[in-house]
């Protein structure tokens, strides 16, 4: 896990949610690059003759088009990288955040977030609602235990709408 990795860059992108990016149907650079692994499977072929036309070409293909782009970047960039190439799987990771540092029950920050006034409460009757002004809940957030950063990303690894930007995360260095 990359705890607190996407923390600083996940924060601001669960308060922008509703600035999605709007690319990353995946990477069309045709690089072929450094054979991130992966356990998909793509409908174009990785070896034999043919082809339609790669320059050098790299081993290994059959990687997820994001993780081959980033895997090129190091440090926060790679990270910066995984949230453009993954923006949907950021903003439900944001959301995982929020619930573990600040929704759950015993969130370090539910003092802040869950609260009766439906102006400010982050984590509403039946979900999530990072976009409401909460600069308390905000700074808390940002402020809070490494834990339940931790909590979140685990639960993303785990989530099907989620782990291909931890999947990125993981091959950054």
């Amino acid at each position: 896990m990359k705890a607190f990795g996407f923390a600083a860059i996940l924060i601001s992108v669960g308060m922008m949610a509703a600035c999605t990016v709007t690319s990353g149907d995946g990477d069309t650079s045709g690089d072929g690059g450094s054979g991130a692994s992966g356990s998909t499977t793509t409908s174009s072929a990785t070896t034999g003759e043919g082809g339609s036309g790669g320059t050098g070409g790299g081993e290994g293909g059959g990687g997820t088009g994001g993780a081959n782009v980033c895997a090129e970047e190091t440090g926060d960039e790679c990270m910066d990288c995984c949230v453009t190439e993954h923006s949907a799987e950021a903003e439900a990771l944001g959301k995982l955040q929020y619930w573990f540092c600040g929704c759950a029950a015993e969130a370090p920050c539910a003092a802040d977030c869950d609260t009766t006034d439906a102006t400010s409460d982050v984590c509403g009757d039946e979900a999530i609602n990072p976009d409401v002004e909460n600069s308390a809940c905000d700074i808390c957030i940002a402020q809070a235990a490494e834990e339940c950063y931790i909590a979140a990303e685990a639960a993303c690894a785990d989530a099907d709408d989620c782990k291909a930007l931890m999947t990125c995360g993981d091959a950054c260095q």
